[in-house]
């Protein structure tokens, strides 16, 4: 059950991604799901809370998972009531039809088995459920996405395979997935992300093994390519470039039948 294990990064993750998504979006995805108060919700690698915290302040009965322990402690000295589960999300332990909801935010790409993912998502789903999905991996045309995609080239031609994000590449991957095990789109939520990089503050973060782009990559393939990347993306976008990092957030919201 191969994936991205964010343990490394718990102490500084809420720094790059926000502790919490805000009060308004929370309500907004609430409100698009029809989501009861005391509606019981499964967040599926829920990480520092970022997700789980906002939906349980705003009355429903939040599940916690993640499969680091580390990132979920950070989570209990946020949110120390809310229930807080390690475990992975291509076997969830839990009851099938058990949750009025499930939340599945910024992982997919993460997991190379992500399809097992989604099918225990629907196996835990009461019929009727909702399935919140964020995205959140950019897209074609995002100087940081291209940045990324340029990394990952330079990594593969020195002969690391699948250095990094070896799940879903598209978010279409995913939809078609899900319409096959009869979910249907019943809303989406976008908001501009907010948040904003340069192309030196984002190459000095993969530098300082801040993303998780160089994980899985060698120290010497890394000081080889890492310099190789810097100079490509300065070259073609500036080092003091400013863009949004993503420029939007996304949801989708699915119905099991």
């Amino acid at each position: 059950m191969s994936g991205v294990d964010f343990s490394r990064n718990a102490a500084v993750y809420d720094d790059r991604h926000g502790a919490s998504i805000d009060d308004a979006l929370a309500g907004r995805l609430i409100d698009e799901a029809a989501l009861a108060r005391g509606s019981i919700v499964l967040d599926v690698g829920a990480g520092t809370g970022r997700v789980a915290i906002p939906l349980a302040a705003h009355g429903c009965r939040v599940v916690a998972m993640d499969c680091s322990a580390a990132m979920l402690e950070r989570l209990r000295e946020k949110s120390d009531p809310l229930r807080a589960v390690v475990a992975v999300a291509q076997a969830l332990p839990t009851n099938a039809a058990a949750f009025d909801a499930v939340v599945i935010a910024r992982l997919l790409y993460l997991l190379e088995d992500w399809p097992q993912a989604l099918d225990e998502a629907a196996r835990v789903l009461r019929r009727g459920g909702r399935l919140l999905h964020e995205w959140g991996n950019g897209e074609a045309g995002e100087p940081w996405v291209a940045i990324r995609d340029k990394a990952r080239e330079l990594f593969e031609a020195a002969g690391v395979s699948k250095p990094f994000h070896p799940g879903a590449r598209t978010e279409e991957e995913i939809d078609r997935h899900l319409r096959a095990r009869g979910f249907a789109p019943s809303g989406s939520v976008s908001i501009p992300s907010g948040t904003s990089s340069t192309v030196g503050r984002f190459l000095d973060r993969i530098e300082a093994a801040e993303c998780s782009y160089t994980w899985r990559v060698p120290d010497e393939v890394q000081r080889a390519g890492l310099p190789q990347l810097r100079a490509w993306a300065e070259a073609r976008f500036g080092r003091d470039f400013a863009f949004p990092a993503p420029r939007e957030i996304r949801w989708t919201i699915y119905t099991s039948r």
